[in-house]
Protein backbone atom coordinates (compact mmCIF):
# COMPACT_ATOMS: atom_id res chain seq x y z
CA UNK A 1 0.00 0.00 0.00
CA UNK A 2 2.75 2.47 0.81
CA UNK A 3 4.48 1.84 -2.51
CA UNK A 4 1.35 2.51 -4.00
CA UNK A 5 1.34 6.16 -2.40
CA UNK A 6 4.96 7.01 -3.53
CA UNK A 7 3.91 6.64 -6.72
CA UNK A 8 0.47 8.54 -6.21
CA UNK A 9 2.76 11.06 -4.73
CA UNK A 10 5.66 11.52 -7.07
CA UNK A 11 3.09 10.96 -9.99
CA UNK A 12 1.08 14.72 -8.27
CA UNK A 13 4.61 16.40 -8.02
CA UNK A 14 5.23 15.25 -11.68
CA UNK A 15 1.69 16.65 -12.83
CA UNK A 16 0.95 19.95 -11.10
CA UNK A 17 5.01 20.54 -9.90
CA UNK A 18 5.14 22.62 -6.28
CA UNK A 19 2.28 21.16 -3.81
CA UNK A 20 1.97 22.35 0.15
CA UNK A 21 1.57 19.36 2.48
CA UNK A 22 -2.13 19.89 3.07
CA UNK A 23 -3.03 19.61 0.05
CA UNK A 24 -0.88 16.67 -0.83
CA UNK A 25 -2.77 14.36 2.82
CA UNK A 26 -6.23 15.54 1.71
CA UNK A 27 -5.14 14.01 -1.76
CA UNK A 28 -3.25 10.86 -0.18
CA UNK A 29 -5.91 10.27 2.42
CA UNK A 30 -2.83 10.16 5.32
CA UNK A 31 -1.86 12.82 7.76
CA UNK A 32 0.53 15.81 6.93
CA UNK A 33 3.37 14.03 9.37
CA UNK A 34 3.07 11.05 7.42
CA UNK A 35 3.71 13.24 3.99
CA UNK A 36 6.54 14.25 5.27
CA UNK A 37 7.53 10.61 5.69
CA UNK A 38 7.08 9.45 2.48
CA UNK A 39 8.63 13.13 1.19
CA UNK A 40 11.86 11.29 2.75
CA UNK A 41 11.39 7.80 1.95
CA UNK A 42 11.54 9.11 -1.66
CA UNK A 43 14.66 11.59 -1.14
CA UNK A 44 16.74 8.13 0.26
CA UNK A 45 15.90 6.39 -3.09
CA UNK A 46 17.14 8.86 -5.13
CA UNK A 47 14.18 10.74 -6.25
CA UNK A 48 15.10 15.03 -5.92
CA UNK A 49 12.06 15.49 -3.99
CA UNK A 50 12.84 18.69 -1.03
CA UNK A 51 10.56 20.66 0.81
CA UNK A 52 10.41 24.49 1.34
CA UNK A 53 8.54 26.52 4.50
CA UNK A 54 7.37 29.79 3.97
CA UNK A 55 4.98 31.45 1.88
CA UNK A 56 5.01 30.07 -1.38
CA UNK A 57 7.08 27.06 -0.49
CA UNK A 58 5.50 23.32 -0.40
CA UNK A 59 6.40 20.00 -1.57
CA UNK A 60 8.59 19.39 -5.42
CA UNK A 61 10.82 18.30 -7.38
CA UNK A 62 13.94 19.64 -8.78
CA UNK A 63 13.22 21.50 -12.28
CA UNK A 64 13.70 19.23 -15.09
CA UNK A 65 13.35 16.12 -13.27
CA UNK A 66 11.46 13.05 -15.45
CA UNK A 67 10.42 9.75 -14.45
CA UNK A 68 13.44 7.58 -16.96
CA UNK A 69 11.03 5.80 -18.62
CA UNK A 70 14.03 4.46 -20.96
CA UNK A 71 14.05 2.14 -17.71
CA UNK A 72 11.36 0.20 -18.95
CA UNK A 73 11.64 -1.34 -22.83
CA UNK A 74 7.94 -0.60 -25.00
CA UNK A 75 7.41 -4.18 -24.32
CA UNK A 76 7.61 -4.25 -20.78
CA UNK A 77 5.32 -0.83 -20.19
CA UNK A 78 2.52 -2.74 -22.13
CA UNK A 79 3.36 -5.61 -19.82
CA UNK A 80 2.72 -3.84 -17.00
CA UNK A 81 -0.24 -2.13 -18.16
CA UNK A 82 -2.03 -5.33 -19.17
CA UNK A 83 -0.79 -7.00 -15.37
CA UNK A 84 -2.85 -4.11 -14.02
CA UNK A 85 -5.73 -4.62 -16.74
CA UNK A 86 -5.62 -8.16 -15.20
CA UNK A 87 -6.25 -7.22 -11.96
CA UNK A 88 -9.46 -5.44 -12.12
CA UNK A 89 -12.02 -8.00 -11.14
CA UNK A 90 -9.56 -8.47 -7.86
CA UNK A 91 -8.89 -4.44 -7.10
CA UNK A 92 -11.08 -2.30 -8.75
CA UNK A 93 -8.49 0.47 -7.28
CA UNK A 94 -6.20 -0.16 -9.92
CA UNK A 95 -8.32 1.82 -12.56
CA UNK A 96 -6.49 5.07 -11.22
CA UNK A 97 -2.91 3.29 -11.32
CA UNK A 98 -3.60 2.41 -14.78
CA UNK A 99 -4.62 5.77 -16.25
CA UNK A 100 -1.20 7.18 -14.04
CA UNK A 101 0.99 4.44 -15.85
CA UNK A 102 -0.45 4.90 -19.11
CA UNK A 103 0.04 9.16 -18.55
CA UNK A 104 3.85 8.18 -17.25
CA UNK A 105 4.68 5.73 -20.20
CA UNK A 106 2.42 8.66 -22.72
CA UNK A 107 -0.40 6.10 -23.51
CA UNK A 108 -2.83 7.72 -23.16
CA UNK A 109 -5.49 5.08 -24.05
CA UNK A 110 -4.07 2.20 -21.54
CA UNK A 111 -7.44 0.76 -21.93
CA UNK A 112 -6.30 -1.43 -25.25
CA UNK A 113 -7.68 -4.46 -23.74
CA UNK A 114 -10.12 -5.39 -21.01
CA UNK A 115 -9.43 -8.61 -18.93
CA UNK A 116 -13.13 -9.52 -17.17
CA UNK A 117 -12.97 -12.73 -15.23
CA UNK A 118 -16.17 -12.30 -13.62
CA UNK A 119 -19.47 -14.22 -14.87
CA UNK A 120 -21.90 -13.16 -17.03
CA UNK A 121 -24.65 -11.46 -15.09
CA UNK A 122 -22.42 -11.96 -11.63
CA UNK A 123 -19.96 -9.07 -12.40
CA UNK A 124 -21.30 -7.38 -9.13
CA UNK A 125 -21.22 -10.37 -6.79
CA UNK A 126 -18.18 -11.67 -8.14
CA UNK A 127 -16.27 -7.78 -7.62
CA UNK A 128 -17.73 -7.70 -4.27
CA UNK A 129 -16.48 -11.33 -3.27
CA UNK A 130 -13.05 -10.87 -4.64
CA UNK A 131 -12.52 -7.83 -2.65
CA UNK A 132 -13.70 -9.24 0.55
CA UNK A 133 -11.54 -12.08 0.35
CA UNK A 134 -8.57 -10.38 -0.97
CA UNK A 135 -8.99 -7.76 1.78
CA UNK A 136 -8.78 -11.02 4.12
CA UNK A 137 -5.75 -12.35 2.41
CA UNK A 138 -3.70 -9.27 2.32
CA UNK A 139 -5.04 -8.66 6.05
CA UNK A 140 -4.01 -11.90 7.17
CA UNK A 141 -7.48 -12.30 9.03
CA UNK A 142 -9.33 -15.82 9.56
CA UNK A 143 -11.95 -15.90 7.34
CA UNK A 144 -15.81 -17.80 7.80
CA UNK A 145 -17.16 -19.05 4.58
CA UNK A 146 -20.47 -20.92 3.60
CA UNK A 147 -19.36 -23.25 0.75
CA UNK A 148 -21.11 -25.52 -1.60
CA UNK A 149 -19.40 -28.79 -1.61
CA UNK A 150 -19.60 -31.48 -4.65
CA UNK A 151 -22.28 -32.99 -3.25
CA UNK A 152 -24.33 -29.89 -3.10
CA UNK A 153 -24.55 -29.65 0.79
CA UNK A 154 -23.30 -26.40 2.51
CA UNK A 155 -21.48 -25.60 5.32
CA UNK A 156 -19.54 -23.35 6.86
CA UNK A 157 -15.64 -23.29 7.43
CA UNK A 158 -13.08 -21.44 9.44
CA UNK A 159 -9.63 -20.67 7.43
CA UNK A 160 -6.48 -19.22 6.79
CA UNK A 161 -6.30 -17.61 3.15
CA UNK A 162 -3.12 -16.97 1.85
CA UNK A 163 -3.71 -17.33 -2.57
CA UNK A 164 -6.55 -16.50 -5.08
CA UNK A 165 -6.11 -19.09 -8.03
CA UNK A 166 -6.85 -18.89 -11.62
CA UNK A 167 -6.92 -22.10 -13.10
CA UNK A 168 -8.59 -24.00 -16.03
CA UNK A 169 -11.38 -21.03 -16.17
CA UNK A 170 -11.87 -20.91 -12.34
CA UNK A 171 -11.03 -18.96 -9.55
CA UNK A 172 -10.35 -20.80 -6.51
CA UNK A 173 -9.23 -19.84 -2.85
CA UNK A 174 -6.05 -21.31 -1.39
CA UNK A 175 -6.26 -21.64 2.18
CA UNK A 176 -5.78 -23.70 5.39
CA UNK A 177 -8.73 -25.45 6.81
CA UNK A 178 -8.85 -25.18 10.18
CA UNK A 179 -11.06 -27.94 10.45
CA UNK A 180 -9.43 -30.62 8.36
CA UNK A 181 -5.87 -29.06 9.54
CA UNK A 182 -4.70 -28.89 6.17
CA UNK A 183 -4.64 -27.29 2.41
CA UNK A 184 -7.75 -27.08 1.01
CA UNK A 185 -9.07 -25.48 -2.39
CA UNK A 186 -12.15 -23.75 -2.30
CA UNK A 187 -13.96 -22.81 -5.74
CA UNK A 188 -14.65 -19.10 -5.09
CA UNK A 189 -17.93 -19.18 -7.16
CA UNK A 190 -18.96 -21.85 -4.92
CA UNK A 191 -18.65 -19.78 -1.79
CA UNK A 192 -22.05 -18.22 -1.29
CA UNK A 193 -21.07 -16.16 1.88
CA UNK A 194 -18.14 -14.94 3.58
CA UNK A 195 -17.03 -13.51 6.54
CA UNK A 196 -13.78 -11.89 7.79
CA UNK A 197 -12.71 -12.49 11.17
CA UNK A 198 -11.04 -10.23 13.98
CA UNK A 199 -8.44 -12.40 14.93
CA UNK A 200 -5.48 -12.86 12.48
CA UNK A 201 -2.73 -15.36 11.68
CA UNK A 202 0.82 -14.49 10.71
CA UNK A 203 1.45 -17.75 8.70
CA UNK A 204 3.72 -18.09 5.41
CA UNK A 205 2.52 -21.05 4.13
CA UNK A 206 5.94 -21.85 2.57
CA UNK A 207 4.93 -25.64 2.17
CA UNK A 208 1.97 -25.16 0.42
CA UNK A 209 1.66 -27.62 -1.87
CA UNK A 210 2.04 -26.74 -6.04
CA UNK A 211 -1.59 -26.56 -7.93
CA UNK A 212 -0.13 -29.08 -10.36
CA UNK A 213 0.21 -31.74 -7.72
CA UNK A 214 -2.89 -31.27 -6.58
CA UNK A 215 -4.05 -30.57 -3.06
CA UNK A 216 -4.80 -32.61 -0.21
CA UNK A 217 -8.79 -33.59 -0.13
CA UNK A 218 -9.00 -33.41 -3.89
CA UNK A 219 -10.70 -36.58 -6.06
CA UNK A 220 -8.25 -38.73 -7.54
CA UNK A 221 -7.88 -38.13 -11.84
CA UNK A 222 -8.83 -41.11 -13.86
CA UNK A 223 -7.37 -41.45 -17.55
CA UNK A 224 -10.32 -41.17 -19.87
CA UNK A 225 -11.14 -41.80 -23.44
CA UNK A 226 -14.26 -39.91 -24.87
CA UNK A 227 -15.63 -39.65 -28.39
CA UNK A 228 -17.38 -36.60 -29.80
CA UNK A 229 -19.62 -36.68 -32.90
CA UNK A 230 -18.88 -33.89 -35.37
CA UNK A 231 -21.89 -31.99 -34.12
CA UNK A 232 -19.96 -31.21 -30.60
CA UNK A 233 -16.74 -29.71 -32.02
CA UNK A 234 -17.49 -26.39 -31.15
CA UNK A 235 -17.60 -27.21 -27.50
CA UNK A 236 -14.81 -30.03 -27.59
CA UNK A 237 -12.00 -27.42 -29.09
CA UNK A 238 -13.54 -24.86 -26.64
CA UNK A 239 -12.67 -27.09 -23.34
CA UNK A 240 -10.01 -29.64 -24.43
CA UNK A 241 -6.80 -28.92 -25.06
CA UNK A 242 -5.81 -29.00 -28.73
CA UNK A 243 -2.96 -31.92 -27.68
CA UNK A 244 -5.27 -34.08 -26.54
CA UNK A 245 -8.07 -33.97 -29.54
CA UNK A 246 -7.54 -36.74 -32.55
CA UNK A 247 -9.16 -35.94 -35.11
CA UNK A 248 -10.88 -39.79 -36.87
CA UNK A 249 -11.72 -40.42 -40.79
CA UNK A 250 -15.24 -39.78 -40.59
CA UNK A 251 -14.85 -36.45 -38.17
CA UNK A 252 -15.59 -37.37 -34.99
CA UNK A 253 -12.86 -36.54 -32.05
CA UNK A 254 -11.10 -38.80 -30.01
CA UNK A 255 -10.61 -36.75 -26.53
CA UNK A 256 -7.76 -38.75 -23.99
CA UNK A 257 -7.88 -36.76 -21.19
CA UNK A 258 -8.01 -37.31 -16.99
CA UNK A 259 -10.71 -36.35 -15.26
CA UNK A 260 -12.11 -36.74 -11.55
CA UNK A 261 -15.19 -39.00 -10.93
CA UNK A 262 -17.57 -36.84 -9.28
CA UNK A 263 -21.11 -36.03 -9.94
CA UNK A 264 -20.80 -32.77 -10.90
CA UNK A 265 -18.63 -34.23 -13.91
CA UNK A 266 -21.09 -36.94 -14.46
CA UNK A 267 -23.62 -33.94 -14.96
CA UNK A 268 -21.30 -32.30 -17.27
CA UNK A 269 -20.64 -35.31 -19.77
CA UNK A 270 -24.45 -35.49 -19.52
CA UNK A 271 -24.45 -32.15 -21.03
CA UNK A 272 -23.11 -33.26 -24.69
CA UNK A 273 -26.04 -35.20 -24.56
CA UNK A 274 -26.01 -37.89 -27.80
CA UNK A 275 -23.23 -36.67 -28.89
CA UNK A 276 -20.35 -38.28 -26.78
CA UNK A 277 -19.61 -42.04 -26.45
CA UNK A 278 -17.54 -43.16 -23.44
CA UNK A 279 -14.97 -45.46 -24.48
CA UNK A 280 -13.02 -45.76 -21.23
CA UNK A 281 -13.45 -45.98 -18.29
CA UNK A 282 -16.32 -48.25 -19.09
CA UNK A 283 -18.29 -48.28 -15.49
CA UNK A 284 -18.52 -44.41 -16.71
CA UNK A 285 -21.27 -45.56 -19.31
CA UNK A 286 -23.05 -46.88 -16.48
CA UNK A 287 -23.58 -43.69 -14.19
CA UNK A 288 -24.23 -41.82 -17.37
CA UNK A 289 -26.94 -44.29 -18.39
CA UNK A 290 -28.56 -44.32 -14.43
CA UNK A 291 -28.28 -40.45 -14.78
CA UNK A 292 -29.72 -40.07 -18.12
CA UNK A 293 -33.04 -42.33 -17.28
CA UNK A 294 -33.50 -40.33 -14.11
CA UNK A 295 -33.51 -36.67 -16.06
CA UNK A 296 -35.89 -39.04 -18.22
CA UNK A 297 -38.40 -40.27 -15.65
CA UNK A 298 -38.70 -36.73 -14.14
CA UNK A 299 -39.76 -35.41 -16.80
CA UNK A 300 -42.81 -37.97 -17.79
CA UNK A 301 -43.93 -36.98 -14.64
Amino acid sequence: MRNERLFQLLYLLLQKGRLDAPFLARELGVSVRTVYRDVDALSASGVPVYATQGKGGGISLLPGYTFDRGLLSEGEQNQILFALQSLRLTDVQSDALVNKLGAMFHKPDANWIEVDFSRWGHSRVDHRRFDELKNAIVGKRVLNIRYCGASGAASWRRVKPFKLVFKDRYWYLQAWCLKADDYRLFKVSRITESKAEEETFADAFEDAPPLEFGMPGETKLHKAQLLFSPEAAYRVYDEFDGEMIQKQADGSLLVETEMPEEGWFIDYLLSFGEFLTVLEPREWKTHLAENAQKIADHFKT
